[in-house]
């Protein structure tokens, strides 16, 4: 598939959905590139409770467990155990803040303010073209189609564990 056909697919796709796009495509860039460390795994641990959190409470304390990741990607500094990683890397701190940015910032740029849909959409298409550049395949967008912005002011309708497994399984990106 085309980035220019799937990104048409992806345009009516809730905030949950195309964070959980952004999320396979940062996983798999990190596996490129060879990013591993203990603070990269509490990262995707994280964001992949996401689409299970939807009372209030779950959701607050979930967020409050953020982690150092998900805050450089608010525009925190770099954490100190993956800036001595950097160096040994092909990528330098700000392409890295770019590429961690993208899925954090599909969900907490929305989390506390109206939802913006074009915002939202341009994190999403910056994930997919570093994808199309990496050579990656995208992910199946099928499985994200029961999850529109047009529902729940944008997040999607609630979804099961199980389903929010299938994402996390079927919907990696290679």
């Amino acid at each position: 598939m085309t980035l220019t056909t799937f990104l048409e697919k992806a345009r009516p796709l809730s905030l949950t959905a195309r964070a959980s796009i952004a999320l396979h495509i940062t996983e798999a860039y990190f596996r490129k590139i060879g990013l591993k460390h203990a603070l990269v795994d509490e990262f995707f641990e994280h964001l992949w409770q996401h689409p299970l959190k939807t009372e209030p409470k779950e959701f607050s304390l979930w967020e409050s467990e953020r982690g150092d990741l998900v805050d450089f990607g608010l525009t925190d500094d770099l954490p100190d155990d993956l800036d001595e990683l950097l160096p040994q890397l092909p990528i330098d701190e700000a392409q890295l803040f770019a590429v961690v940015e993208a899925p954090v910032e599909i969900l907490w740029g929305n989390f506390f303010s109206d939802n913006d849909d074009e915002t939202a959409f341009d994190y999403l298409q910056f994930s997919l073209n570093l994808a199309e550049k990496e050579g990656f395949i995208f992910p199946k967008i099928e499985l994200y189609a029961d999850s529109l912005f047009a529902d729940n002011n944008g997040w999607g309708n609630p979804i099961s564990e199980h389903t929010r497994d299938l994402w996390r399984t079927e919907g990696k990106v290679s």
